[in-house]
């Protein structure tokens, strides 16, 4: 028995297996088309919650909490077993669809997170995004700061005409970042100069032009190409270390070529 145990729980293939097939059921109970099916699919769900909690279980026995906890990704598998098995109880007992149980049916889809345990190289992605993050803090900062200054002066300058766009700080923060990503951003300044008279127009969409230039173009490249260069240092640095230590084999071989000559000349 507890070399089947064994054999399951400590199996990553087989766990593998189980996390797909989840996320597949996970798929499936988002689509109102299959609702006739739902049932299977809840019952599915659920047995592979209690396949997890078990797999937990083992582990933990195994191991011993101490070893068990002291691994990130035993951490995060404790962290979302712990907040996905309260729903078995409102499923086993069949309570109403109250706003509990909805979030408690949401938060399983973090079980799908199990998958990435199982991503080739996840830990030097991981530690190359940490390090892009801490590089990029200042520029995150600088950007940030500029789009809160460009909102207060969209704010005073357009909520009375636009107050679904500019109504508050807000809601023009929000405006604004979305017209630096270029998501539609040309439907704001055609809600805005509607009204407006063909001067008007052209000065207030060659104002939003500008904007879109100055934080979309220009900030957001600058702020994602020091990103990637961060996040790419590690191949970088690699590279230069391979090439120093070529530059330091050439320059042995030339000295020991000048040393060669050297002993000729002073035979001859």
């Amino acid at each position: 028995m507890n070399r089947l145990m064994k054999n399951i729980f400590l199996n990553d293939r087989l766990i593998l297996g189980v996390i797909m097939f989840n996320v597949l059921v996970l798929i499936l109970l988002s689509f109102n088309e299959l609702k006739p099916y739902f049932h299977y699919l809840e019952y599915s769900d659920n047995v592979l919650t209690i396949i997890f909690f078990l797999e937990m279980v083992y582990k933990i026995r195994v191991l011993g909490w101490k070893s068990y906890i002291r691994s990130g990704w035993n951490q995060l598998d404790f962290v979302i077993v712990v907040l996905t098995t309260p729903s078995l109880i409102f499923y086993l007992f069949n309570l109403p669809s109250l706003t509990l149980l909805l979030v408690l049916r949401a938060i399983r889809v973090l079980k799908f997170f199990r998958f990435l345990k199982f991503v080739p190289n996840l830990d030097s992605i991981i530690s190359g995004v940490g390090r892009a993050l801490k590089s990029s803090v200042f520029v995150l900062l600088a950007f940030f700061l500029f789009n809160l200054i460009v909102a207060l002066f969209n704010c005073y300058l357009f909520r009375e005409v636009s107050p679904e766009y500019f109504g508050n700080v807000l809601k023009a923060s929000y405006t604004t970042f979305k017209m630096f990503t270029l998501e539609g951003w040309y439907e704001v300044p055609e809600t805005i100069t509607a009204n407006y008279s063909s001067g008007y127009s052209f000065l207030t969409t060659l104002y939003f032009t500008i904007i879109v230039i100055c934080g979309g173009i220009f900030g957001l490249s600058i702020v994602n190409a020091i990103f990637v260069d961060e996040m790419m240092s590690d191949n970088n640095r690699e590279l230069e270390n391979r090439i120093t230590r070529l530059e330091n084999k050439i320059e042995l071989l030339i000295d020991e070529i000048r040393s060669e000559k050297k002993q000729e000349r002073d035979k001859l």
